[in-house]
């Protein structure tokens, strides 16, 4: 399996299920001889949400999830409401 063989929904929530706890066993489990790949597509998705740069200035944190989670969908139409609000919500713990 590639990254892009991988349901990137089901690999972000099952990732953030417990964050900032690790959910690393269920997600291998989950995943099997795919993990790998599946890892590597959530830590792509991670890493481009912390590069979004919100307006602090006319934002608040919880602005600033949402305008994650829009961004996010926008850019990635096939993401699940549930795992744009993981990524939404990854976003604002490590912002707090």
């Amino acid at each position: 399996m590639t990254p892009d063989d991988v349901d990137v929904s089901e690999a972000v929530v099952l990732y953030l299920e417990h964050y900032p706890g690790r959910n690393d066993t269920v997600f291998d489990a989950h995943f099997a001889e795919n993990a790998a790949a599946a890892r590597h597509v959530v830590r792509r998705m991670l890493e481009e949400v912390m590069a979004l740069h919100p307006d602090w200035s006319e934002m608040s944190l919880q602005d600033a999830g949402d305008h994650v989670e829009a961004e996010m969908h926008a850019r990635h139409p096939e993401l699940s409401p549930p795992a744009l609000t993981c990524l939404g919500n990854y976003f604002t713990f490590l912002m707090r």
